[in-house]
Parts: C-alpha cells; sequence; structure tokens
C-alpha cells in the first residue's frame, strides 16, 4: 500500500492503519488462519458429533475455562506491559508462579470429578480427572506469546501460534474421524498444546533471549488483573454451565454453534488491542482520552455494516455448512449485535497497559454484578433465547460503563 493510501485512511477511520498493517500482518495471518481452522472443526463437530455429546464436551471445557484462573492468565497482560518499557528478566519467574498456581485448578478439577463419578454420573467424572492433568501446563506456557507481543515481534508469535493451532486442529479432526468417544476428543484438544507449547516456550527463550532488567511489580500486577479476572472468567461460562444443567447437553451445542461465528468476529477484533497495548503503554492516558472516543465510534459505524451482512448471509452459511443445526440461525443473527461493543474493548486496554488497578477494579465488579444478574435471571425464565438477550443486553451496557469510566477519569488516574 502506498503512504498516501495510509494517510487517507487514517484520515477516514481515525487511526494509523499503516502501524496496523505492518505490525499486525502477521497477527491477522494468525487470526485468518485460526478463524478458518475454528470454522472446519464447528463444521466437522456439528457433522461428525452427535448433538448431546458435543454438548457435553463444551460443558467440560467450560468448566475447564474457569479452572484456568488459576494458572493466573492476565499475567501475560503484565508480561507484554513491561517488556514493552525494557523489563524482560522476569520471565522465568512469571512462568513458574502460572504452573503453581495452576496446581489449585488441577486439584480442584479433580474433587469436581470425583464428586461427579461417585454422584453417578462417571462419564462426566472420568472427563475432569483427565483434564485436571493438563490445568497447570496447558496455558502456562502460552507466555511466550506475551513475551512476544511486548517485543513487537508479531511474525515470530503468529508463527508460533499457527503452527500449535494446526496441531491442534489436526489431532481433533483425525479423533473426530475416528471415534466420537468424549475421553478421546478431549485428549486429541489437550495433547497438542500441552506438548508444543512448553517445546515452543524453550525455542523462544533460546532465540530472543531476554534481558535481565527486573521490575518487581510485575508478578505484582499479574496477580491483581487475574485477581479481577475470576470474576470474569467465571461468569462468561455461566450461561453454558446454566443450559447445560437446566436445558441439557443438545441446547448447549445450539447455543454454542450460535456463538461460533460471533466469537470469531470477536477474536479477529482481538489483533487491534493486542497491537495497541504496546503503543498504549507508552502513550500518556492524557493524549489518549483526547482522540481515542472518536476512532471507537468510527469502527462502530463499521461494525454496523458487518452486522447487516452477517444477518442477511447467516441462514446460507447454516443451510450448507450446520444443516444439523438451523435452530441456530435465530439466535446466532441476534448474537451478531454485540459486534457493535468490540470497538469500547480499547478501552480497557488502556486501563492495563496503564496500570489503573483502581479502574479495572471499579469496570469488573459493577458490570459482573449486572451480568451474573442477567444471566441468572434470563436463562431458567426464557432458555436460549434469555442466554441470548442477556449477553446482548452486558456487552451493552459493559461499553458505556467503559465510555463513563474513562470520560470520569480524574487526575490522578492520568
Amino acid at each position: 500500500m502506498s503512504e498516501k493510501l495510509f494517510n487517507s485512511l487514517k484520515k477516514i477511520l481515525g487511526f494509523n492503519v499503516e502501524y496496523v498493517f505492518r505490525s499486525g500482518f502477521w497477527l491477522a495471518v494468525d487470526q485468518v488462519i485460526s478463524a478458518s481452522l475454528s470454522i472446519g472443526l464447528t463444521v466437522a463437530f456439528a457433522n461428525l458429533l452427535p448433538q448431546a455429546t458435543y454438548g457435553t464436551y463444551r460443558y467440560v471445557l467450560s468448566i475447564f475455562g474457569m479452572l484456568t484462573i488459576t494458572t493466573l492468565p492476565n499475567m501475560n497482560i503484565a508480561v507484554s506491559t513491561y517488556v514493552a518499557k525494557g523489563s524482560e528478566g522476569f520471565l522465568f519467574k512469571a512462568l513458574k508462579t502460572r504452573v503453581k498456581w495452576g496446581l489449585i485448578g488441577a486439584v480442584s478439577s479433580f474433587v469436581i470429578g470425583f464428586f461427579y463419578y461417585f454422584s453417578g454420573a462417571q462419564e462426566l467424572g472420568l472427563a475432569f480427572i483427565m483434564i485436571g492433568v493438563f490445568i497447570p501446563v496447558m496455558d502456562s506456557f502460552n507466555i511466550y506469546e506475551a513475551f512476544l507481543t511486548g517485543k513487537k515481534l508479531f511474525k515470530a508469535q503468529a508463527i508460533r501460534m499457527v503452527s500449535v493451532r494446526i496441531i491442534s486442529a489436526l489431532s481433533l479432526v483425525v479423533a473426530l474421524l475416528l471415534s466420537d468417544n468424549l475421553y478421546v476428543i478431549l485428549l486429541a484438544f489437550f495433547l497438542p498444546y500441552c506438548v508444543a507449547r512448553p517445546i515452543i516456550f524453550a525455542g523462544t527463550v533460546k532465540k530472543f533471549q531476554p534481558n535481565q532488567e527486573i521490575n518487581e511489580n510485575v508478578i505484582s500486577y499479574g496477580k491483581h488483573l487475574s485477581v479481577i479476572q475470576i470474576m470474569n472468567v467465571v461468569i462468561n461460562y455461566l450461561d453454558n454451565v446454566l443450559i447445560f444443567h437446566l436445558l441439557g447437553p443438545i441446547s448447549l451445542a445450539v447455543y454454542t454453534i450460535a456463538m461460533a461465528p460471533i466469537k470469531k468476529f470477536q477474536q479477529i477484533f482481538s489483533i487491534i488491542p493486542t497491537l495497541a497495548l504496546p503503543k498504549f503503554s507508552t502513550t500518556s492516558i492524557e493524549n489518549l482520552k483526547k482522540s481515542l472516543l472518536k476512532k471507537m465510534i468510527r469502527i462502530a459505524f463499521i461494525s454496523i455494516l458487518g452486522i447487516f451482512i452477517y444477518v442477511i448471509v447467516a441462514p446460507l452459511i447454516f443451510k450448507l455448512a450446520l444443516p444439523q443445526y438451523q435452530e441456530s440461525i435465530f439466535y446466532s443473527q441476534l448474537l451478531s449485535l454485540v459486534l457493535l461493543t468490540l470497538p469500547f474493548s480499547l478501552i480497557y486496554t488502556v486501563f492495563q497497559s496503564h496500570a489503573l488497578k483502581k479502574k479495572l477494579y471499579e469496570y469488573n465488579i459493577a458490570i459482573r454484578i449486572i451480568q451474573i444478574t442477567l444471566t441468572v435471571t434470563l436463562i431458567p425464565l426464557f432458555g436460549i433465547i434469555g442466554a441470548v438477550w442477556a449477553r446482548i443486553a452486558f456487552q451493552l451496557i459493559a461499553a458505556i460503563v467503559l465510555v463513563i469510566l474513562f470520560r470520569k477519569s480524574e487526575k490522578k488516574d492520568i
């Protein structure tokens, strides 16, 4: 692209398109490949696996997602933030901290497994005992991604992430073709990550040797961010848990398929906050406050066009690729409304990049109370459509709260 075109797009969209294109190209490659693999896997699951088994599989992964909060996943944000500022000597300590705390999640999974097993649900019981083994390792070793993000080595990061995703996707496809056994599928999902990530971490450290500069705030800040995230993670999976227990695994499969395209759009947009984090870390909040809201509103208008297109093409997509899940079409069309709120996640990235703990706590406490109230009220009353409206309402309210907190930031916050 020419510099003239970059400048024209910058005037229209209000942000540095050239930086996003140059730096984000490899992240975009990762997200495009990831989205393609995910879509392929969704189609494979929908057509090769019974709905009840798929619903159970998603339920197990939802509980796993809740338990991974013990591995302090937001330690990665702290790592990226401080690596961007030149401090890298804490990387091994951050990894060790994540693995150690992850043992709590492992024990919790074993307890849940024994509870289900001795309550008569042997399949679920054995599944949770199995996944407990993977919790300390599965996500902890992806800390190399945060290290590379902080150093703006997006090409190296993308190559590593894509490699892991491809290995995992191939493993799952082979498993689905050979068996519809829950345990086989779970092993096919977890093993590639747990083997590949430690190997890639070791290779990354060897190639891009971290400097010895240590900032003592990193581990503390990572723990703070993860504590803040506890309620977020639990509540984000709460709708899946309630649907599984109140409506059954088939209903959860229908809801999961409806959410799948929307999550892919959210995942692709996540390139922007990822790219923004290092830049926000070195830009004063005072300057960010002068320009960021206008940029987000411009992006939101683009989201409206995307929603309109998706609502039109969704029936055709489901008819061709997901014929067993026609019931999911209407839910998915409604859920596309959450795409309006994507740009406002940049405000949260500002709070993270400048370690504004007070703002992070204020936002998360307020919004999670609202989310849990909507979820536990609407799902028992209205079923799947209740889960859909709860998620839409929560996302819209969350965007409003972020804007209010951002605009009302006091002098001491900046």
